[in-house]
Formats: C-alpha cells, structure tokens, sequence
C-alpha cells in the first residue's frame, strides 16, 4: 500500500474488480439480468448503473473457476434498491434462484443470489420490510439500482480501521453489531454528510445510509474468526481489490488483496 494514497471527503469508491474466467458470460448476465450498463469496452468491460458511481471491473485472465468460501476474504457484492420485491419478481420470472427477501433483524430487508461464475450479490432495500419505495420505469432492477457496497471478511478490525482511516483517509460511517449470528459489520467511505444520528451504532441511520448513491466498503469481523490470506496468485477467480476516484485531478488509486493481509 503507497503512502502517496489521496486523503480527504473527495475520494469516491468507483471501482469493485473481479478476476473471471469469462468476462462475456458476466457482461451478459449483469447487463441483461440486472440492467447494468457496459461503460466500458468488450475488452474491458466496466458494468454499473451510473457512470460516476462504482462500476464492476472485470479482469480477464483466470484459468481456475472461483470457489465461494465463508472463511475467505471476499463475501458479496451489494446492490441497493427502492423496491426489493419487485426486482425479486422479475428475477424469478427469468428462471434465476434468488432467495425469498426477508427482513434481517434491525439491518435491513434483503434477498441473495449469485452470477453465473459463483460471486455472490446482495440486494438490499432502501427502507425496511413494508417500506418499499416506487421502483420507476425501466429495468425492473437497474431503472433503480445502485451498486452500493463491496463486502470483506476481516480478523483484525484494529489493523483495517489504521489502514482505511489513518492511511487512506476514510470515515467509518456506520457499525452495526450482529449479535445473534456473532458478528459486527463497519462501514466505510469518504462521504462528509451529516448522519441522521451522530451515534454509529443507531438503527436509525440504517434506511438512511442504505440509500446513499455512491458505494461503500463494507467489513464483516468475527471475533476470533480464522478468514484465510487472499491467493495472490492469479490462476483462480475472485475478488482483485477496489478502486477509488479523486475528484482532484481525476486520478484513481487500486487496493489489492495483497494489500490487505494485515487485517487477516
């Protein structure tokens, strides 16, 4: 990790790369199944739903199909949604297995599937279960989507909070305890704005922060957890670090898993 890393509220999160098999495959899932958009090239395809948001980064090149693991690094993809059941019902009329949404304690209404390669992807209304909003016209998911969060698993949240706030500037902008299933979720980003409550733990941020338009990075710490070190080799698929945007200049700044091994 550079020193020289941009600091400040003007950095946004614009990019979740994956190392794939076969790009075209995805390209044609994500476009057509979640109404993405290519702002990217066939070679080098950048798929999202606004262009000065995150976009999906797929990198070509792996030899080896991606294996889902639940003591990896890498944990999902989020996308945000005003309604969440009617993306569901148009999902389901396309022949996909997504789950059922249901409302994840005080979290949020959420449901899951995965892409054709195995990555998992969240979504995730705005407004609890029963506060559904007007989806619009358009796509049934991308007329109103937001990819919003990129999800790690992480042991050390001390040595990731020193990275992403000390070295890289960042807010830890909300922290959500999970106690039942024995984990506590942080989020981070580069936004300035004023929470609803100025205490990070307060369910009352939740719908809020879950209808913010730009992405976030999202950690999930278990204590005591035993998530395994990224393979920095690149014959597999997975998860090959995200990217952000300063707005001075234009310039963009990549972490890597590699990166990321003191947190594990």
């Amino acid at each position: 990790m550079s020193d020289q890393s941009p600091k400040g509220p003007e950095n946004v999160i614009a990019r979740h790369c994956l190392r794939v098999r076969d790009p075209a495959e995805q390209v044609d899932f994500y476009c057509k199944v979640l109404g993405m958009r290519n702002f990217g090239t066939a070679d080098e395809p950048l798929l999202g739903y606004d262009s000065e948001q995150c976009l999906l980064e797929l990198l070509d090149g792996a030899d080896e199909p991606y294996v889902a693991r639940t003591d990896g690094l890498y944990w999902k993809i989020g996308i945000t949604l005003r309604d969440l059941d009617h993306a569901v019902n148009h999902l389901k009329q396309s022949g996909l297995a997504v789950s059922e949404p249901r409302q994840f304690g005080d979290i949020g209404y959420m449901s899951h599937l995965r892409d054709p390669a195995g990555f998992a992807i969240e979504l995730l209304q705005h407004g609890f279960k029963g506060r559904a909003q007007p989806a619009g016209t358009g796509h049934p998911v991308g007329g109103q989507a937001t990819l919003a969060h990129i999800t790690l698993r992480v042991n050390d949240i001390a040595a990731a909070r020193a990275d992403l706030e000390g070295r890289l500037g960042m807010r830890l902008i909300s922290v959500q305890p999970v106690t039942d299933y024995g984990f506590c979720l942080y989020f981070f980003c580069w936004s300035d704005e004023v929470l609803p409550d100025p205490d990070l733990e307060s369910v009352a941020n939740r719908e809020w922060l879950w209808a913010r338009p730009y992405a976030l990075l999202e950690l999930q710490h278990v204590p005591g957890g035993t998530i395994s070190e990224p393979d920095s080799g690149r014959d597999e698929a997975g998860f090959a670090g995200f990217g952000w945007r300063s707005d001075i200049g234009g310039s963009r700044h990549y972490l890597r898993p590699d990166d990321m091994l003191g947190w594990l």
